[in-house]
């Protein structure tokens, strides 16, 4: 179960979601994903005006508050004092080369001088660059989730940061990462990822590196969210709302920072591993956080190959992942408004698309008025939202786990179309003509799925892309295909169509903020010590 005590004073405070709006003079909080109202009182609305000047949270009552709103997904603890590095271990992991394992280490060595990293399975001229630094070796595998595991297993400290060989942390990256420990249901934290573009670059590999980082990078982008199973909104957390751009749950987490006590790493999943624990933790009721404000710079990927290669393992990830969490519908998560208008599109209707749109729209609209009583405006602006989120959400999802399916309804519908135009008339009977048109407007919905999404990528990042439309939509769409065929073989794999089956979700949630229980004078809370799975956060006992 989720942890309902207060949220933690010392050190934590409060920022509001960057989609949440606030109405009715700040009595109203709008945002989240599915479309969300909360009603606050007007004590509740002070606290939450001391919040957006930088206070802290204070006393048992705003520590509920906030437990709530970031229950709600409409908020997110922020670390606001610094926290000492005492009592964290830094393993570094990989087979990167002593270059760039000396860079990591360099890094980590003069952002934190009083740590010594520990490097898993360096040999050789690694081994000899590690030691030169300080850093402690030890024995076990070169790379992946097996020398993670073994650093996990090895580890002397409470908390366990896993870093990438390789990798550049930037400062504050630690601090900003355990700042987020000080909440006792917080189980790990994600930093953020970026590309490093710094070296010098021909042309092409800047080009692939662009496309690279934005389609098979490991950044999350710069809004700070919980990391749940699948990305899917569950009944104890809320997500985000759409302006934060969270669409892909299926990164990679390079870099990763523990509680070693929970922590309990399946190396069989290979590159699955890192998410299979993250989202077990979220299972189990822990709190699992992506802190954008902790930096860590990775080599760019420049070759076509390595891009194709990206791309295809982020897809094939999804039919273990599927496998072992069990999940029924493990697809895009939708309104069952929204995917209806997304399947009458798809089969070349779109005034019944449009129609299943604007009863969605209005039954949001109404959901949140009869709740929490939204303005008008403001339950019209989120409702539109959440139809552009679902038409996003959608896309993206034809372009990566469906993508067989759109290129071919793409590709017959236009030869179908071009058929009927040809050898179509009067002569033919209405219903050749129309069969024809049908075909036609459906080959229009797959190709605009397929190609408008990544023209609009280029035209948003134009300054970055270094590279014309065509190129950049051609290396895309390329992407999206091996991303594709690696989810249609790790579905092979694990015997499981989980990845294209959608979640549905309700249309919109509406009422007060989500009460967390309170705790009484005499509670005392308990960990399990031991990282078995089934251990769960601290909870109330009386």
């Amino acid at each position: 179960m989720v942890s309902r005590s207060p949220l933690p004073s010392a050190g934590l405070g409060i920022e509001i979601d960057r989609s949440v709006r606030l109405a009715d003079e700040g009595h109203v909080l709008v945002g989240g994903c599915p479309p969300r109202a909360a009603r606050l009182s007007a004590e509740q609305v002070s606290t939450l005006i001391r919040w957006l000047s930088g206070a802290v949270t204070g006393g048992a009552d705003e520590g509920l508050l906030a437990r709530g709103l970031v229950r709600a997904g409409l908020a997110h603890p922020r670390p606001r004092s610094p926290v000492p590095t005492d009592n964290v271990e830094v393993a570094v992991v990989g087979r990167a080369g002593p270059t760039a394992l000396g860079a990591t280490l360099d890094h980590l060595v003069r952002h934190h001088p009083r740590l010594r990293p520990v490097v898993v399975g360096a040999t050789g001229t690694e081994a000899r660059a590690a030691r030169d630094r300080g850093a402690r070796v030890v024995p076990g595998p070169a790379g992946g989730a097996e020398a993670r595991a073994t650093a996990l297993r090895l580890r002397s400290a409470d908390l366990v940061a896993l870093v990438e060989a390789g990798t550049r942390p930037a400062a504050g990256w630690l601090e900003a990462a355990l700042g987020h420990f000080t909440d006792p249901a917080v189980a790990a934290v994600v930093p953020r990822v970026l590309s490093d573009r710094s070296h010098c670059l021909g042309h092409a590999q800047m080009t692939v590196a662009a496309v690279a980082a934005g389609r098979a990078g490991a950044d999350r982008g710069a809004d700070p969210a919980p990391v749940l199973p699948w990305g899917h909104g569950t009944p104890e957390q809320g997500r985000p709302g759409p302006a934060n751009e969270h669409t892909d749950p299926l990164r990679p987490v390079p870099v990763l920072v523990l509680r070693g006590a929970v922590a309990d790493l399946d190396p069989g999943l290979g590159a699955a591993a890192e998410l299979d624990l993250l989202w077990r933790l979220a299972d189990d009721g822990w709190s699992v956080r992506y802190e954008p404000r902790s930096r860590v710079w990775a080599p760019p990927t420049t070759g076509l190959g390595d891009y194709l290669r990206a791309c295809f393992t982020s897809g094939a990830v999804a039919g273990p992942l599927a496998r072992r969490h069990g999940r029924r519908a493990a697809g895009p998560e939708l309104s069952r408004a929204g995917a209806a208008g997304l399947a009458l599109a798809a089969s070349g209707r779109p005034g019944a698309a449009l129609a299943a749109g604007a009863l969605g729209g209005a039954s949001v609209m109404g959901t949140l008025m009869a709740g929490a009583r939204t303005p008008l405006s403001e339950a019209a602006r989120l409702a539109g939202l959440d139809l552009v989120h679902t038409v996003r959400t959608g896309t993206h999802a034809v372009r990566t786990a469906w993508w067989p399916l759109a290129a071919a309804a793409a590709v017959g519908g236009a030869a179908v179309w071009a058929r009927g135009r040809r050898f179509g008339g009067p002569a033919t009977g209405p219903g050749r003509v129309d069969r024809a048109g049908r075909a036609g407007r459906i080959a229009v919905t797959a190709g605009a799925a397929l190609v408008l999404p990544h023209v609009a990528s280029w035209h948003r990042g134009r300054g970055a892309a270094l590279t014309g439309p065509v190129t950049w939509t051609v290396l895309g769409m390329a992407g999206d295909a091996a991303r594709s065929l690696g989810t249609w073989w790790g579905m092979a794999q694990a015997r499981s169509p989980a990845p294209l089956v959608p979640r549905f979700r309700p249309a919109a949630v509406s009422g007060p903020v989500p009460a967390a229980r309170r705790t009484g004078r005499s509670a005392r809370t308990r960990v399990r010590p031991e990282g078995k799975r089934g251990s769960r956060p601290p909870v109330s006992t009386a």
